[in-house]
C-alpha cells in the first residue's frame, strides 16, 4: 500500500502540504500552537516556511503538524525543523 502523502520538503527550510489539506497548524512540542492556516479556493498546497504566527523564524527543534482533510479526518506527524542561520 501506498504511504500517504502528508508533506514534502519545500524551499530551504520548508514545508509543502497535501492539496487535499483544507487546514495545517504547527504546534510545538508543548502542544501550543504556533502557526494556522486554513485553505482556501485557491488549488493551492498550504506551505509553511518556518515562521510563527508573528512572522518570527521558529527554533530548531520537534514539532507536530495537524493536517485537516475535507472529510474531516486529521493527521498528526511529528517532524523536525531546523534552523538555518
Amino acid at each position: 500500500s501506498a504511504k500517504p502523502f502528508h508533506f514534502s520538503r519545500y524551499g530551504n527550510t520548508g514545508f509543502e502540504f497535501d492539496p487535499k489539506a483544507t487546514e495545517v497548524v504547527i504546534l510545538d512540542r508543548a502542544g501550543r500552537q504556533i502557526w494556522q492556516k486554513r485553505k482556501g479556493e485557491a488549488p493551492a498546497p498550504i506551505r509553511w516556511t518556518g515562521m510563527d504566527s508573528l512572522g518570527q523564524t521558529v527554533e530548531t527543534g520537534d514539532y507536530i503538524c495537524k493536517i485537516t482533510y475535507p472529510n474531516s479526518k486529521t493527521a498528526y506527524l511529528p517532524f523536525v525543523f531546523v534552523k538555518k542561520n
